[in-house]
């Protein structure tokens, strides 16, 4: 499963002289049942195959090459449950990875110095993970999702109360026997409560969704430490035996909407600053000048954005537009430069938070707006 060591390590991989074909793939089925990559990728083959094969950085023999080891990957290695990949190989170098996922990315082929790592931030951004707590009085199940799949699960069942010694024949009066279930369930509880504590820390969850009873569930809050009650994200009503692809179903819209309204959140503190005009910017060139000055603190752009830009072959800066000469040092620019993915790639790098938002409800900021840090 990716994840953001993933994207971090993309990123941190040193630029070390081939050019790198970077190839995002939608491998979800349609409504006849089936795949549709193969005609983009066929469409994309045929254009390369029309180009002179001395084309600078578009070398037609290593683009084939570089075709067939996808094909090769999708042959031997791609597993059918999932619905996107990556892959990225050098063109005339040894260098090969491909990350398959269970979510799907829109189809894309970038050839450059370095390896595009936009599509791959926009999935690994858009999906929080989640610690799933199902729970009775007397067991637990915590399952760790993520992309929409169940990645492990872990049950408990609580140790029964000890009983008194005195239990005379005709066992307990009906008061006695609540009292000691009552222990029992805080015993339980207590118990569970400690799992949770267990698996925030190995696991890590961006948050937690506490499923059970109404009564169980509110009982057992009281149980959990203030740091573990601030993560909890959604509680609900579910049995603790449903099998797991129930409970992902049963999950997913509550999951949808708390995504949705986190995205809303930020972007109404931006518009919020932009309006005060405190710590914030909108538009391409603002972002980019601020990721560049290390400023960002929250960069939020639209999916799918696509803007070309330029960068100064002399001191590395990037603009929003195509322009001939740096304004900074007057050295020559570099066309051509795929602008949004240098901001995703600066943000990514600098560790700034990224929340992607449908396109439309940026349009009036350029599609990008940042908060800024100072």
């Amino acid at each position: 499963m990716i994840s953001k060591q993933d994207l971090e390590r993309i990123l941190a991989r040193e630029n070390n002289g081939p050019s790198v074909f970077s190839l995002f793939l939608d491998l979800s089925v349609n409504s006849d049942n089936k795949r549709t990559h193969r005609v983009f990728l066929n469409q994309r083959r045929a254009q390369f195959d029309e180009l002179d094969s001395e084309r600078w950085n578009q070398p037609r023999e290593e683009v084939g090459q570089a075709f067939q080891r996808v094909d090769q990957w999708l042959e031997d290695e791609f597993s059918e449950e999932n619905k996107g990949a990556v892959i990225y190989t050098e063109l005339g170098g040894d260098w090969f990875e491909a990350m398959q996922f269970p979510v799907a990315v829109a189809n894309r082929l970038v050839i450059a110095d370095r390896p595009a790592v936009g599509p791959l931030a926009q999935v690994l951004e858009s999906y929080h993970h989640h610690g799933v707590v199902l729970l009775d009085r007397e067991r637990v199940r915590i399952l760790s999702v993520y992309l929409g799949t169940l990645l492990d699960e872990i049950e408990v069942h609580g140790e029964p109360y000890p009983g008194p010694h005195d239990v005379q024949a005709g066992g307990y009066s009906q008061r006695r026997y609540q009292r000691r279930k009552l222990e029992e369930m805080r015993q339980f509880f207590k118990e569970f409560s400690k799992e949770i504590e267990e698996f925030d820390r190995s696991y890590r969850p961006d948050d937690l969704i506490i499923l059970g009873t109404d009564e169980n569930v509110a009982k057992f809050r009281e149980f959990l430490p203030e740091p573990l009650q601030a993560k909890i994200a959604y509680t609900g009503a579910m049995s603790v035996g449903e099998p797991a692809s129930e409970i992902l179903a049963r999950i997913e819209p509550h999951v949808q909407a708390e995504r949705e309204r986190e995205g809303r959140e930020v972007l109404q503190l931006l518009r919020d600053r932009v309006q005060q005009d405190y710590l914030a910017t909108t538009g391409l060139q603002g972002t980019l000048t601020a990721l560049q000055e290390g400023k960002v603190d929250t960069l939020v752009i639209g999916r799918d954005l696509d803007h070309e830009g330029a960068r100064c072959t002399r001191c590395g800066f990037v603009f929003a537009r195509t322009i001939e000469e740096c304004p900074y040092d007057g050295a020559a620019t570099e066309g051509g430069i795929d602008a949004v993915e240098e901001v995703i790639r600066l943000a990514e790098a600098q560790g700034s938070q990224v929340e992607f938002v449908e396109q439309a409800e940026v349009e009036d900021m350029d599609g990008v707006g940042a908060l800024l840090r100072f």
